[in-house]
């Protein structure tokens, strides 16, 4: 994939990115399960994601690829994590929406009682919301053409990591028309 593809695929959440993401989120749970005093995580991209934890090298592609096989074998809800980032964002928008919105209404709404109990609500709403968007936007589960190609140990800001390689042709963005 080249890097101008790779670029898109990330920006707008393209299918090679969601997959990727699903894929992490499945690989994690199961490695959480065979390393629980490893703390674990993850970030995708389109050509593949970074686990990050201290893991033996050996373990990553099995678990990679048992999790792909789990995924594309109606356990889709391996897909959705709890600790996602996505979550996270979720939370932090609408907490900043509901705070902007309650402080721009008149007097005596905007009150400062008001904007904590804005932004409560909107913190408790966005758990099952970063669900909901996990599973209808930022994953999805990998079609039959993805690949792992290869897993890469390496140290990303002094962080033990693994790169999980994957090929996915059919989540390919077709940005140049084919020479006949």
């Amino acid at each position: 994939m080249n890097p101008i593809e790779q670029v898109v695929q990330q920006v707008t959440l393209g299918g090679a990115v969601r997959e990727n993401h699903a894929l992490e989120h499945a690989t994690i749970v199961l490695l959480s399960k065979r390393f629980p005093e490893v703390r674990l995580s993850g970030i995708s991209f389109a050509t593949g994601f970074f686990v990050f934890g201290d893991l033996p090298t050996e373990v990553i592609r099995p678990m990679a690829e048992q999790a792909l096989a789990r995924l594309r074998g109606g356990e889709p809800e391996m897909a959705i994590h709890e600790r996602c980032g996505t979550n996270l964002a979720v939370a932090g928008m609408l907490t900043g929406l509901s705070a902007m919105t309650v402080a721009r209404l008149r007097k005596p709404y905007n009150s400062f009682n008001n904007i904590v109990l804005a932004t409560t609500a909107a913190i408790v709403v966005s758990r099952p919301l970063g669900l909901l968007v996990q599973r209808y936007i930022t994953t999805r589960t990998p079609g039959e053409e993805m690949k792992i190609t290869g897993v890469k140990k390496m140290t990303v800001l002094g962080a033990p990591a693994h790169f999980v390689q994957t090929d996915n042709q059919g989540a390919r963005l077709h940005l140049m028309p084919h020479a006949s």
